[in-house]
This record gives C-alpha cells, sequence and structure tokens, in this order.
C-alpha cells in the first residue's frame, strides 16, 4: 500500500466528514447528510466495531422482536447494516435522505427495497400499512424534533428500535423518560458503547 492510501487519503476523509458535518446535529441537514455521501463509507461501516454493532443489534432483535415479516431500516445509508437486518426478515425496505448513500445500498443489499425519503414525509415505495419493525440505528443525532420522528416509528411500526453511542447518551436518554414500557439494552466493544431502546405498539411486551 502506498503512502498515500496509508496516510493521504484517510486524513483527506476525515477531513471531509468533519466538514460535512458541521451544523449537522439535531438539524435535520439533508442537503450536507448527502453531501458526505461524495466520499464512499464515509462512517467507515466495513470495521470491526460497526461489523459488531451490526451482529450485536441483530441479535437483539432476535431474542426480543422476532419473528418478523416487514422491517423498516431508516437512515439505511449505504447498505451496510441492511445487509445484517434483511437475514432476520423477509422483506427490508429502507430510506434515506442521500440519494447517493440510497444508490449504494441497492447495489449492496438487492435483496431490500430501497428509496429517497424523509420519515416524516411521505413514501415513494409502497410499504405495509404497519411493518413488523421500524430501526433507526445511529440515527437520532440528526433529527431535529426527535419527539415528532419517535411518534413517526410508533405509527409505522408495531415495534421499534433505536441505537445511539455513549457520547450522546445524556440528550437522548431524557427523550425515553416518559415511555414506561421501552425496554433497553447497552453493548461495548473496543473502547466504544451503544445503547438501544427498543418498544411495541401492539400492547404486547416484546420478550
Amino acid at each position: 500500500m502506498s503512502l498515500l492510501d496509508q496516510i493521504v487519503v484517510p486524513r483527506l476523509r476525515r477531513y471531509w466528514v468533519l466538514m460535512a458535518l458541521r451544523q449537522v446535529h439535531y438539524a435535520d441537514r439533508a442537503d450536507k447528510l448527502n453531501r458526505l455521501y461524495r466520499v464512499e463509507n464515509p462512517w467507515r461501516m466495513d470495521s470491526a466495531r460497526e461489523q459488531a454493532r451490526f451482529a450485536w443489534t441483530n441479535e437483539l432483535i432476535a431474542k426480543h422482536l422476532s419473528p418478523l415479516d416487514t422491517v423498516l431500516e431508516i437512515g439505511c445509508a449505504e447498505g451496510h447494516q441492511s445487509q445484517y437486518l434483511s437475514r432476520i426478515c423477509r422483506r427490508l425496505y429502507g430510506i434515506d435522505v442521500s440519494r447517493r448513500a440510497v444508490r449504494r445500498a441497492e447495489r449492496r443489499c438487492p435483496s431490500g427495497n430501497f428509496a429517497i425519503a424523509d420519515p416524516l414525509g411521505g413514501w415513494p415505495v409502497q410499504m405495509p400499512a404497519k411493518l413488523d419493525l421500524v430501526t433507526a440505528c445511529e440515527v437520532l443525532y440528526y433529527v431535529k424534533d426527535i419527539p415528532a420522528f419517535l411518534a413517526r416509528l410508533s405509527e409505522l411500526g408495531r415495534a421499534c428500535l433505536v441505537t445511539y453511542y455513549q457520547g450522546q447518551a445524556s440528550a437522548l436518554d431524557p427523550q425515553f423518560a416518559a415511555m414506561s414500557d421501552c425496554r433497553r439494552d447497552r453493548f461495548c466493544f473496543d473502547g466504544m458503547e451503544w445503547h438501544a431502546v427498543w418498544w411495541t405498539t401492539d400492547g404486547s411486551q416484546g420478550s
């Protein structure tokens, strides 16, 4: 591997991600998120850490929320986690605000049904009126009106699951304080910790 590939390219990638994410957190900036994906795989979703998170999420879903026919993945990005979610359901739907990301998701996970969409808006693809599970993994950081977003998840799914990393827990944990029926878990890998929160909307409590 050349010096360019070892040092220069990773530094340029990190710089681009930092610039693209300025004024994006909790701000509904679809334009900037789409610009972020001018760089392929900006989040390094092929890393061991992210792959471990995907596997943990699948295990949690299989243990507490299965069996599943339909899953909607909000914030599917380039389809890295979609590949995992497609293994635990019959029909996977994925949406993202980035056109570039959705095109890559379609190539990476051809069994899924992907579309460009705002979760608070309309749907450009035909989906069931109520899905078995709606996920929003590592998405809440980019949502301005989180209560409205969580309410939308509950409208769409019989069960809902969100994940977020420990660094944002102080901002996000209070969003679930009033949800007496939600359940929680945590996962640690390679010095990183994530939180999972899930709930059902059909009167069941899950397992």
